[in-house]
């Protein structure tokens, strides 16, 4: 895959971390070949995405200890396949419920979708160009 750091794993301006760690994909690649990546990426995001569900639920029903975990959790799972983005913002939100902040949680569970799409797109890229 290369070690050069292509936009769509770059983040943005002001110290946001880039969406993919291009060594642990790069890594991934080498065990599983792109198309086992591909394949972990989807089961990565089908299981993100019924926990940032379950995260919206807890913090909605104020349920901040579990919602603590669930993003500890999820947090911890982007760290695992280099999505430094998700990973970063489900961090935020682990603090915010930490600390039982309900609008700082639910604004920064938004913007964790969004970096979650952000990530997917930059894999997809990425993985389009090694195949």
């Amino acid at each position: 895959m290369g070690s050069g750091r292509d936009a769509a794993a770059c983040g943005a301006a002001g110290g946001t971390p880039p969406a993919v760690d291009r060594e642990q994909l790069d890594g991934l690649v080498s065990a599983a070949g792109v198309d086992g990546t591909r394949e972990i990426l989807a089961a990565f995001w089908r299981s993100t995405d019924a926990l940032l569900a379950s995260l919206k639920q807890q913090i909605a029903k104020g349920d901040f200890a579990a919602a603590a975990r669930t993003a500890h959790s999820l947090k911890g799972s982007a760290l695992n396949v280099g999505a430094l983005g998700l990973s970063d913002a489900i961090r935020r939100v682990e603090e915010r419920c930490r600390s039982k902040d309900w609008n700082g949680a639910s604004e920064s569970a938004d913007g964790a979708h969004q970096r979650r799409a952000e990530a997917e797109a930059a894999y997809k890229t990425l993985l389009d160009r090694a195949a």
